[in-house]
């Protein structure tokens, strides 16, 4: 088998990338993650990551690829979570990029969407449940990784990845 590779660098199609990512703001993405908890408490998390359609975010030509004289409004996003242990639900909370809103630098604060949701697991230890999210700058590679993490109480701590 041979491979061909080319020196040329590929650019993305900007105008298909806007275009996907708008077709999105209809998909909400669910998850389901089951874990062992304390002693013998068997935990499901779940969450819904989706489009809050408030038309909330300008985001401003200098970031926009194609044309750099046009702004680009798009909308906030959230994720809903929900801890169920032993089949009753202990935490409910929704996520959104307020929750981060100290910890970012302005241009994140004003924006940027959350993006990319993960749950990261259960850490017995500490008794909190672990996630991940993206705070960027959509249609760019603007942004910060940042870690939440949620106490079974609803306490919420944050903190930006080394």
């Amino acid at each position: 088998v041979t491979f061909v590779v080319s020196d040329e660098e590929v650019t993305p199609d900007i105008q298909k990338l806007r275009k996907d990512y708008i077709l999105n703001y209809d998909r909400a993405i669910e998850f389901e993650s089951f874990n062992k908890g304390r002693d013998s408490e068997n935990i499901k998390v779940w969450g819904k990551y989706y489009c809050l359609f408030d038309s909330a975010v300008v985001v401003p030509g200098k970031y926009n690829f194609d044309d750099t004289t046009k702004s680009f409004t798009t909308h906030s996003f959230a994720e809903d979570l929900v801890v169920i242990s032993n089949g009753d639900t202990i935490l409910k909370r929704t996520i959104t990029k307020n929750n981060f809103v100290n910890t970012l630098p302005s241009y994140l604060k004003d924006y940027a969407i959350l993006f990319e949701p993960k749950f990261e697991g259960y850490d017995s230890s500490k008794d909190v449940f672990d996630f991940s999210f993206s705070v960027s700058i959509p249609m760019t590679d603007v942004g910060q990784l940042m870690f939440l993490s949620i106490r079974r109480n609803g306490q919420v701590l944050v903190k930006e990845a080394e």
